[in-house]
């Protein structure tokens, strides 16, 4: 029934309606911008690119070939922006971490737990988003495959991947700290 709601919603807002695109930035808005944090790891980056997809979405609106579809692809087009942003940022890496440090932060407790989320900073950034949502924010399996467009399993392999590649990282940097 959402699905069909949302193809509804796609043709009037192709067609002009600017309540269905009220309703369809109220339905879909939240699910672009967790994607957008967990590539970006920054609030304030997630945002802006967040509602560059939306915009985009509902310029390029007419090219949608199936309106039921409209959810992912509106989380493929904020992908692809994401993407373009960190590819544009010179320093890579180091501006990844400060942002994803900004970003874990309020989960935390400062000073507390430093080496994990140095760690997490570290992770790429596909296996970084589902451990955070699920650890870190507590939410469900199911949950986090539905807002990242993935399956279950994939979910649970991302997360398997993830610890594992955290397990690494606290180890290999647990002797390196000792010397």
């Amino acid at each position: 029934m959402n699905e069909r709601c949302d193809e509804n919603l796609v043709a009037a807002a192709a067609a002009g309606d600017r309540d269905a695109r009220a309703v369809l930035v109220r339905r879909h808005y939240e699910r672009v911008f967790i994607v957008c944090l967990g590539m970006l790891g920054s609030v304030h980056d997630a945002e802006d690119i967040a509602q560059e997809a939306m915009l985009k979405g509902f310029t390029d609106i007419r090219k949608l070939r199936d309106p039921r579809r409209f959810g992912p692809w509106l989380v493929k087009i904020a992908r692809n922006l994401c993407i373009n942003l960190i590819r544009r940022q010179r320093c890579g890496e180091k501006v990844l971490a400060e942002n994803a440090q900004r970003a874990i932060q309020p989960q935390s407790v400062a000073g507390e737990n430093d080496r994990l989320e140095q760690a997490i900073e570290k992770l790429p950034q596909e296996v970084r988003l589902p451990l955070v949502m699920y650890y870190l924010d507590g939410q469900n399996v199911k949950t986090v495959a539905d807002k990242l467009n993935v399956s279950r399993s994939g979910v649970y392999q991302k997360l398997r991947t993830g610890i594992k590649q955290l397990h690494e990282l606290l180890t290999d940097q647990g002797e390196s700290s000792d010397e």
